[in-house]
């Protein structure tokens, strides 16, 4: 594929953002973003009528946003009025999540087990990312082994692949090592005594690969010219 039919597709999907998919993107987020504390609000009602403790994690989102808005708008504008409410926001918050994690440690939650559980995440996403480097160069080598690819060849390859067709193997690749973690991270959760490590090992999936789609939405732009620069 030639490269400026490459880049026009790139464009006319958005991959490559220009002023107008900056604001339709910022505009999406802070609609998300208050789609999120409605449905947190409406959730944290549920629970308080059936008597669930839950209830106070909820709705500490809505203090959460508020103080994230209220101290952005204080770091752009230097008005006292909104550190002044973002302080108030925070504190709320504060109050709601020590009050929940109070009641859960009363009820027998570890907090040392919720800190355990976040860090050894953390580890098994950066091992998701080892692991799809690993595959990508294991790729790389059963192709040169069997196919004889070398530098001429792997360039022509490069070129007769779109940029959307190289990003959605990447792409394919990355779940398959993040399926892969995943995968054993169900025995390891059960060997550290974790409870239905069944559950945690998908929510780690799901969280994991939201993590993984964020950075790639942060750094696309940076990943798309350097893939780009191999159709010259």
């Amino acid at each position: 594929m030639e490269r400026s039919e490459d880049l026009k597709q790139v464009r006319d999907l958005h991959l490559i953002r220009d002023e107008r998919d900056r604001e339709v993107e910022e505009a999406a987020g802070r609609r998300a973003g208050r789609a999120v504390v409605l449905v947190s609000q409406l959730l944290a009602a549920a629970c308080l009528l059936q008597g669930d403790p839950a209830w106070l994690a909820l709705l500490s989102l809505t203090f959460v946003w508020g103080a994230v808005k209220a101290f952005h708008r204080f770091a752009q504008d230097r008005e006292r009025l909104y550190l002044v409410w973002g302080l108030v926001t925070g504190a709320g918050a504060v109050v709601l999540l020590g009050a929940y994690f109070q009641r859960a440690w009363t009820a027998g939650m570890s907090i040392s087990r919720l800190l355990g559980y976040a860090v050894l995440c953390r580890v098994l996403i950066a091992a998701a990312g080892l692991m799809f480097a690993a595959l990508l160069l294991g790729i790389f080598w059963l192709a040169h082994k069997t196919r004889h690819m070398e530098g001429e060849q792997w360039e022509q390859y490069f070129r007769s692949i779109p940029t959307t067709g190289l990003l959605l193997r990447m792409g394919a690749v990355m779940a398959l090592a993040l399926a892969a973690v995943t995968a054993i991270s169900c025995p390891l959760f059960a060997g550290l005594g974790f409870q239905q490590p069944e559950i945690l090992a998908a929510l780690f999936f799901v969280a994991g690969g939201a993590h993984l789609l964020g950075k790639f939405g942060r750094r696309r732009e940076e990943l798309l010219q350097k893939l780009l620069k191999l159709k010259r």
